[in-house]
């Protein structure tokens, strides 16, 4: 019934232009996702209060779902909001993207994800998951699992231990019925802090890991090419994602080297998650690994050309035209 069944922490973007002196004001780390309290989360929203701020449904794996979606592709979304305007503005835009919502509802309040876009593009995420954090193992429902074709979670979902719980017991269910399984490492920074146990899952689980050129180096101590070998040692199908370069692929024995779409980016954010949404809609609808690096390649470099990481246009017919 589905390609893609994904589970994440649904969240309410809001992105903000920003200089450089901003993060080190705010003693950021650039490039990476800092989790946040609710109140920490208020302070930088008022921090910022005089510029423009974007507010747009998102979260890295609702990013994925809607450009599965956006292509053509049949997703369900499983995660928790509040009982509240923003987790119904949520709740709205997946079913106005054609995704199947499975959202369970809570007391605490929708997350938030305030992303700090600086002049080279570049964006620097400030977190407060809200109710997402507060997703209980008995709230999780399996049936769809077994009705979907592939499972998709990230690090972000794997760094808490109770969603790292919930995660284990879709992935144990996806491998009891021999569903692929993806992993987006999603955070250089996040492998530090979960001491081993992102690898320890990927190594387990993962039939496709998604990397950056931070992260395989994190996870390997190696440099892209080098990293790829590494990773392709753990998991059926290895990818490294190298910025405006395109990606890097590792399926068996053969390695491709897959160009990126040469554009005038404005905002990075959903990027990767784009790049996996085309990634995935491939692999699930009859293409290649080197196909669908390519259809994810297009996807993301789509993505960069406007503001928060959902797709405003569709792509479906631009898929065909990219193999003619």
């Amino acid at each position: 019934m589905f390609d893609v069944f994904g589970i994440g922490n649904p969240l309410l973007d809001a992105i903000v232009k920003v200089d450089d002196k901003h993060l080190v004001e705010l003693d950021l780390r650039k490039g990476t996702m800092h989790l946040v309290d609710n109140q920490v989360s208020k302070e930088t929203l008022e921090k910022f209060k005089d510029h423009e701020i974007t507010f747009i449904p998102g979260g890295d794996v609702v990013n994925t779902m809607s450009g599965i979606a956006n292509l053509g592709g049949k997703t369900i979304f499983c995660g928790k909001v509040g009982i509240d305007k923003h987790g119904m503005i949520i709740e709205q835009t997946m079913n106005d993207d054609n995704i199947k919502p499975v959202l369970v509802q809570g007391n605490v309040q929708t997350g938030t994800c305030i992303s700090l876009v600086t002049p080279d593009n570049e964006r620097t995420m400030i977190t407060d998951l809200g109710a997402a954090i507060t997703f209980k193992e008995k709230e999780l429902i399996l049936d769809d699992v077994k009705r979907s074709k592939l499972v998709y979670v990230t690090g972000y979902f794997l760094e808490d231990e109770v969603l790292r719980t919930i995660s284990l017991r879709v992935l144990e269910e996806a491998k009891k019925h021999g569903k692929l399984i993806a992993i987006d490492v999603s955070d250089s920074a996040l492998i530090e802090r979960t001491n081993g146990k992102i690898q320890e899952i990927i190594e387990k689980y993962a039939d496709i890991v998604f990397a950056n050129e931070e992260e395989v180096k994190a996870l390997t101590g190696k440099s892209e090419e080098e990293g790829l070998e590494e990773l392709s040692k753990v998991t059926k199908i290895a990818i490294v994602k190298i910025g405006k370069k395109g990606a890097l692929v590792k399926e068996n024995d053969k390695v491709f080297k897959v160009p990126g779409f040469e554009v005038k980016a404005i905002d990075t954010t959903g990027a990767g998650d784009n790049f996996a949404a085309g990634f995935l809609y491939g692999i699930t609808n009859g293409y290649t690994s080197e196909q669908s690096a390519r259809i994810g390649n297009y996807v993301a470099s789509r993505a960069v050309l406007q503001y928060g990481g959902r797709l405003k246009d569709s792509l479906k017919k631009d898929i065909k035209a990219l193999f003619e």
